[in-house]
């Protein structure tokens, strides 16, 4: 289960004193105002999330169709084979130092931080008509200082974690915060990811023949393979060293 601390946020904000005692709040079941409204709460969310989900799947692709859209002409031969040498060598080593790691790390990372919270949402909105879920809270909020979020004074805040714990949502969110806690294995796992991007955005630019073209494929193919190697070797490293936690997480 993740690894959060169940910290309240700023004592001295409204919503810290408005907020009822994490503690208090778990011993409350929800109010029946909130059982009819929290299938179409979720459901928004769920649908939300989603919708972020599929354009962090898609953001690989936004290289090759800014080429294609803002330049039908282009040509990546022309553009490596081109007269000034000096600023295509710089643009190359300067992609591969920097714009492979880092994109290759946002095309990774952005999916995980998202795709898990649309399925916990969906998940929800099933609990949520389930007769079995109605006396209980189905989410809950924690507060870490060790995930990716806005600047903030205080811990970041975590939602739509899972109050009762299931192999289904347990395993949603660790994958998850594989997302929003930078580590080394994510960071891996993106460079030949980003590397895949910026061949496919070259070689689908490039006039190859059927062989070659061929051959591009297997290497992007084999790229990809890799880095779902190394995010399948993250999830099971932090599932193994993850800490104890209480059954469960009550919250909102």
């Amino acid at each position: 289960m993740p690894s959060y601390s169940p910290m309240k946020p700023n004592r001295n904000s409204a919503a810290a004193r408005t907020r009822l005692p994490r503690s208090d709040r778990a011993a409350t079941p929800p109010s029946g105002a909130e059982r009819v409204l929290r299938p179409v709460g979720y459901l928004l969310i769920a649908v939300v999330w989603t919708a972020l989900g599929l354009i962090t799947l898609l953001l690989p692709a936004a290289l090759p169709f800014a080429l294609w859209s803002t330049n039908p002409e282009f040509s990546s031969r022309d553009f490596v084979t081109g007269d000034d040498v000096v600023v295509t060598v710089l643009f190359l080593l300067f992609a591969v130092v920097v714009l492979v790691p880092l994109l290759g790390y946002a095309f990774v990372a952005l999916p995980l931080a998202s795709i898990p919270l649309a399925v916990l949402s969906w998940t929800y909105v099933v609990r949520s008509l389930l007769p079995s879920y109605a006396g209980e809270r189905l989410s809950s909020t924690g507060w870490s200082r060790s995930v990716i979020g806005p600047p903030t004074l205080g811990p970041t805040a975590l939602s739509l974690l899972p109050v009762r714990l299931t192999p289904w949502t347990r395993f949603w969110t660790e994958l998850m915060l594989l997302g929003w806690r930078p580590g080394r294995g994510v960071l891996l796992a993106g460079i030949p990811y980003g590397l895949a991007s910026f061949l496919v955005a070259g070689w689908l630019f490039w006039p190859v023949g059927t062989v070659g073209a061929i051959v591009w494929w297997i290497i992007t193919v084999a790229l990809v393979a890799v880095s779902v190697t190394l995010v399948v070797r993250a999830f099971r490293a932090r599932v193994s060293g993850r800490r104890p936690v209480p059954e469960a997480v009550r919250g909102s």
